[in-house]
């Protein structure tokens, strides 16, 4: 199962960084990051799977590829903002780390606007219909 191996990456790279935070503490900082990132490189293939079954089930309801990929695109910006910030506040930057939340919480509602917006046209159609 690959979630040992992800675990593996995981326990190894906080143990590299243990170690090396004492003695060169800016390379453990980047050994931390590329150990992220190597995990997040193992879960490519199962992004990819996720994203395929979406796209299925909106096209079996009909839902238009502009809200889909609007969807993706939100859930993508969390990820990102969260993962950055994670890192960020490794570093011991939370203030930093919680503008990076903040900025992708603001991100997430723009992005979010056109799917509400037709969301209240198809109730306000309901309504003026009834």
């Amino acid at each position: 199962m690959e979630i040992f191996q992800i675990a593996s990456v995981g326990i190894i790279t906080a143990f590299c960084v243990l170690i090396l935070k004492d003695t060169k503490s800016e390379i453990s900082m980047l050994v931390g990051i590329a150990g992220g990132i190597i995990i997040l490189l193992m879960l490519i293939g199962y992004l990819t799977n996720i994203f395929v079954v979406i796209r299925d089930l909106a096209e079996r309801a009909s839902i238009p590829s502009n809200i889909l990929t609007l969807i993706i695109r939100i859930v993508g910006v969390g990820y990102i903002a969260e993962f950055s910030a994670g890192i960020i506040e490794e570093t011991g930057s939370k203030s930093l780390a919680d503008k990076i939340t903040l900025g992708g919480r603001i991100m997430i509602v723009v992005l979010s606007l056109p799917i509400i917006l037709s969301l209240f046209n198809v109730i306000s159609d309901l309504l003026s219909n009834v």
